[in-house]
């Protein structure tokens, strides 16, 4: 598949998941694929049996209980190697620099990481890797997009505002 892939990419929505509706729903170009890092797995299924014919990536994070979701996982787009995961496995919260978190990217040869747990926006390059925590979608309406093109990435925060 040739051109821009773009993908949409929520963490922390606790079991609300109408900003996700609203982001998706309006979004103005073709989505390839939604990632969902976690705090709450059963939120990204429902939004992939909302959305059937988009791709819906997801792991489970700290507060996920009774879940088959994943705990990580890695996704190859457009020949970017994209690892998820929520981050509390990786001490996302105590490291500020992300260092196990990096040493994990470097360790699965990932492009792009995807994680949240923390709550807070975050984009941060390591080497040729770059990190993305899009923050909460449900707490301080934040989301990110990644546009992935012939291996190459580029990521951006939104807010999404009522």
């Amino acid at each position: 598949m040739k051109g821009m892939k773009r993908i949409i990419i929520f963490s922390d929505t606790h079991g609300d998941i109408r900003r996700c509706e609203d982001v998706i729903n309006n979004f103005p170009y073709r989505i390839t694929a939604i990632f969902h890092a976690g705090d709450y797995a059963r939120d990204a299924e429902d939004i992939q049996s909302i959305y059937p014919d988009i791709p819906v990536y997801y792991v489970c994070g700290n507060t996920d209980m009774f879940t088959t979701a994943p705990v990580e996982g890695t996704v190859m787009i457009d020949g970017v190697k994209i690892f998820l995961t929520h981050g509390h496995e990786y001490r996302v919260k105590q490291e500020a620099r992300f260092t196990t978190l990096k040493r994990k990217a470097e360790e699965v040869g990932a492009g792009l990481v995807i994680f949240g747990h923390t709550h807070i926006p975050t984009t941060e390059f390591h080497q040729k890797t770059t990190l993305i925590n899009p923050g909460s979608i449900r707490y301080d309406g934040h989301y990110a997009v990644a546009e992935i093109e012939s291996g190459r990435v580029k990521t951006a925060i939104f807010e999404h505002e009522w």
